[in-house]
């Protein structure tokens, strides 16, 4: 648009010192052919402007369009829902409840009448919550500090080894003590990233979501097996002196994956067990 103008004032400019040498009765024949370029340059520039204006209206209108086509295609789907076949949950009522009171015009008092319930949480009830945040958070730093570089796969396959330790009598039954065993030294420890300074990096980023949602996902139980009941694992890079004792599983990654020897895999009978004829 801008080049259209200094176009058309260079035009101008020429024509007028043209002009200016010209007789009338000639200046008459010479600027019948001037105007139809000024003409055409005063339509260029007129187009370009109202595309420039209308291009941005007509994409906004498009995507309100189709903004307004989802949700009536949710509104009608959310009508066709029987809510009679749907349970609501006491919690949810109670929300309901609140909401709709009409007792209730001032939010304060609202928030207050909800928390009414929470007062009446046991100790044990919150004691169990608190653990179980505890839980989950431990199991998100081991996958983070540990595959934050793996694949989902690799990831899951760390978050099994950890719940595999802790369903076995040769480990602590929870996952924060499975994870931090031996962190009190500066060797030995179980997961190597508890006893060499990686904790003091707080996790953050993509790859903290990520590994929080795998950690959910396990707690869930949400991840098929992957290690064949693996307890240890050991980069790819080194060669620990325990792994010749354990039982090789299978490598995913950048990590090789063990178990004990003594827990065999027992084939099952193909016999079959008739009871005598009485």
């Amino acid at each position: 648009m801008f080049f259209a103008v200094f176009t058309a004032f260079d035009v101008m400019n020429s024509c007028q010192s043209q002009v200016g040498s010209l007789k009338p009765a000639a200046m008459v024949d010479y600027m019948r052919p001037q105007r139809y370029i000024f003409a055409g340059w005063a339509v260029a520039l007129t187009a370009t402007c109202a595309a420039a204006w209308a291009f941005p209206a007509i994409a906004d209108k498009a995507a309100s369009q189709r903004d307004a086509a989802v949700w009536q295609a949710r509104a009608e789907a959310f009508q066709g829902v029987d809510f009679s076949m749907i349970e609501i949950s006491g919690h949810a009522q109670t929300l309901t409840d609140f909401h709709t009171a009409t007792d209730m015009a001032n939010p304060l008092m609202r928030d207050f009448a909800m928390m009414d319930d929470l007062l009446s949480v046991s100790a044990k009830v919150m004691g169990n919550s608190k653990f179980r945040s505890q839980e989950y958070r431990c199991l998100s730093e081991a996958v983070y500090y540990e595959a934050r570089s793996e694949t989902t796969s690799g990831q899951k396959a760390v978050a099994e080894v950890v719940i595999n330790r802790v369903k076995s009598k040769h480990y602590p039954n929870s996952i924060c003590g499975v994870v931090y065993q031996g962190a009190e030294r500066t060797t030995g420890c179980q997961f190597s990233f508890t006893c060499d300074g990686s904790t003091m990096r707080e996790p953050d980023g993509k790859s903290w979501i990520r590994s929080q949602e795998i950690a959910a996902l396990t707690l869930m139980n949400g991840v098929k097996p992957l290690t064949n009941s693996s307890t240890h694992y050991h980069t790819v890079d080194v060669n620990p002196k325990w792994a010749p004792h354990m039982r090789f599983t299978k490598q995913i990654g950048y990590h090789k994956f063990y178990r004990f020897k003594f827990r065999e895999v027992q084939t099952p009978s193909a016999s079959v067990s008739v009871a005598p004829p009485t």
